[in-house]
């Protein structure tokens, strides 16, 4: 039997969504199931009806990453989450730096919501382990994960960088893997994980 893959990228949003790139990989593998962890910015729903597709499911990972979330109290968590319900998004949650707070914790446990996360990080509700938070592959004994960003910058010392090639090169590794060896294509929410 063929090892499960569960694949997500973080940070797709519609300034940077690589959707292209993403409509031949859905168009080559018709079967794949990617988790998208999407910084919300302005969107609206036009935009999430054209990521959520049979091929995709959709996290909120906050509207953008500067740490705007460490600040929310427990009913502003809960309004952020529900949020984007209406645009069919999963019941989940994913800290961009795995920054969590109580609150964020309260809040998901209270709504139900599933908590993305690092084994290092520790929760008491439902939630998806990555088991090593890196981009690429990590095989293990039941599952393979992949995990990439869309978009990848370095700093020179003196500004960011983008490092476009990153992203298509890691996007190739997927496709090659996909075509060697067949997977069984799991989102995340299929494989979901109660803390122990």
């Amino acid at each position: 039997m063929n090892k499960q893959l569960i694949i997500s990228f973080d940070d797709i949003r519609e300034s940077c969504d690589r959707w292209e790139a993403f409509e031949k990989l859905f168009q080559e593998f018709p079967e794949i199931k990617i988790t998208f962890f999407v910084i919300t910015e302005k969107s609206d729903s036009e935009y999430f009806k054209k990521i959520k597709t049979k091929n995709t499911e959709l996290v909120f990972h906050s509207w953008e990453h500067s740490g705007h979330w460490l600040d929310w109290s427990v009913e502003q968590a809960k309004e952020w989450l529900l949020k984007y319900q209406q645009y069919g998004f999963e019941k989940g949650f994913k800290a961009p730096g795995w920054k969590l707070t109580d609150n964020i914790r309260t809040a998901c446990k209270e709504l139900g919501f599933w908590i993305c996360s690092s084994p290092t990080i520790p929760v008491d509700i439902k939630q998806y382990w990555y088991t090593y938070p890196q981009e690429g592959f990590r095989e293990y004994e039941q599952y393979i994960e992949f995990y990439d960003h869309v978009e990848h910058r370095h700093y020179d010392g003196k500004q960011w960088i983008e490092d476009e090639h990153v992203f298509f090169d890691n996007l190739e590794k997927l496709k090659q893997y996909c075509r060697e060896n067949k997977p069984n294509f799991k989102f995340i929410t299929e494989v979901l994980k109660t803390h122990e």
